[in-house]
């Protein structure tokens, strides 16, 4: 047992601002951005919820930064970091480069100049951001985590949303909040995840979510702002606000494609339902207390999407389950990536996502009765 776990969610948060500083920086370069972005194909794409499904530099350079800075802090977990996408990424020239970071500033750079098409200051620019260190005080979070906090990283699996909700990336616009406090696109919907598992059990212990566009600035620069949670068989403690379940609204989120019979079911049941972008920003409003749960009955999430905000809500009394399963309610549960493909990873049966149990069990006895 390694008394290491708050330094590892140290380290996740500090990684996740890292992460949070690239996408921004790709984001405001309209040059870079439509250099490298691209449609995923065969096994990588998700085509249940897009017809076309992408990609950009700052996914796959963001997943190499997180796996790359926590498996050399903690080596036992070297070889399970797990991620969405996989290292390549094909240049203007036709070529795939494989993404890699390096151990020096200036292995990673000459890496990104294949990738860039030898543009030495886009390159240069990427290399130092993904080598840059932030300290806790820099981060934009609630509270720290605790001081002391035992976890066993020899039976620990990571897994990393890199940049959930690309396709909000893509378009790159700002979205006004609603009325419960929630956009329902736009940049606010982009999250980086970083979820962790017990690979025994099969169940979150902890979890780092960061909003990279979480506020527009009167300057016209995005802040972000990071959530961490423990959920470990000693401890439940997170940095989210501790009246969630006084101040719930009777509130549903679901995607924008949900089947109509189903929102008319939530409805008919009480629920207003509201829609919005991006699995992992749907999961962090319901963990933030800003609805009552969130609903998806097509096989379009992934372990990625899900597991960082599963920790969050675990740590509340919450949690997130299968959604069309009639015979019985189970919890999500998560291993580490072994094939290549990613339907593999797909959360196939929908989720049920709520910081309280009680509503998991209405929910899901309304859609499977």
């Amino acid at each position: 047992m390694s008394d290491v776990s708050q330094s590892l969610i140290q380290c996740a948060l500090l990684v996740s601002e890292t992460a949070a500083d690239i996408a921004r920086q790709c984001r405001s370069n309209t040059k870079l951005l439509s250099l490298l972005v691209q449609e995923k194909s065969g096994d990588d794409a998700n085509r249940g919820r897009f017809a076309h499904d992408f990609k950009t530099l700052a996914d796959v350079l963001v997943q190499r930064v997180v796996a790359k800075r926590i498996g050399r802090q903690f080596t036992e977990l070297a070889n399970n970091v797990f991620g969405e996408e996989n290292d390549k990424i094909q240049n203007n020239c036709g070529n795939d480069v494989t993404i890699k970071i390096g151990d020096s500033m200036d292995e990673t750079f000459q890496c990104l100049l294949e990738a860039l098409d030898d543009d030495m200051e886009s390159a240069r620019s990427l290399a130092v951001a993904a080598h840059k260190k932030y300290t806790l005080a820099q981060l934009n979070v609630k509270t720290l985590p605790p001081e002391k906090e035992c976890l066993n990283l020899k039976e620990i699996g990571v897994w990393i949303d890199p940049i959930d909700s690309t396709n909000e990336y893509i378009v790159g616009t700002a979205c006004t909040e609603n009325e419960y406090g929630i956009c329902s696109k736009g940049l606010q919907c982009v999250t980086i995840n970083i979820g962790m598992f017990d690979k025994k059990t099969g169940r979150p212990v902890a979890g780092v979510i960061n909003q990279p566009f979480h506020e527009l600035l009167s300057n016209g620069k995005w802040s972000g702002h990071c959530y961490w949670a423990i959920c470990s068989e000693q401890y439940k403690l997170n940095s989210l606000p501790t009246n969630i379940k006084e101040n719930t609204p009777k509130v549903v989120l679901t995607s924008s494609n949900e089947e109509e019979a189903v929102t008319k079911i939530l409805q008919q049941s009480g629920y207003t339902v509201v829609t919005a972008s991006g699995a992992g920003y749907k999961l962090l409003c319901t963990a933030l207390g800003l609805v009552s749960g969130y609903v998806l009955t097509k096989n379009t999430t992934f372990l990625w999407d899900t597991c960082a905000a599963h920790a969050m809500l675990l740590s509340l009394g919450g949690d997130v389950c299968h959604c069309v399963c009639p015979a019985s309610l189970k919890s999500l549960s998560y291993g580490p990536k072994i094939q290549s493909s990613n339907q593999t990873y797909c959360n196939s049966r929908g989720i049920i996502a709520s910081h309280e149990i009680e509503i998991i069990q209405r929910i899901h006895t309304l859609l499977n009765g």
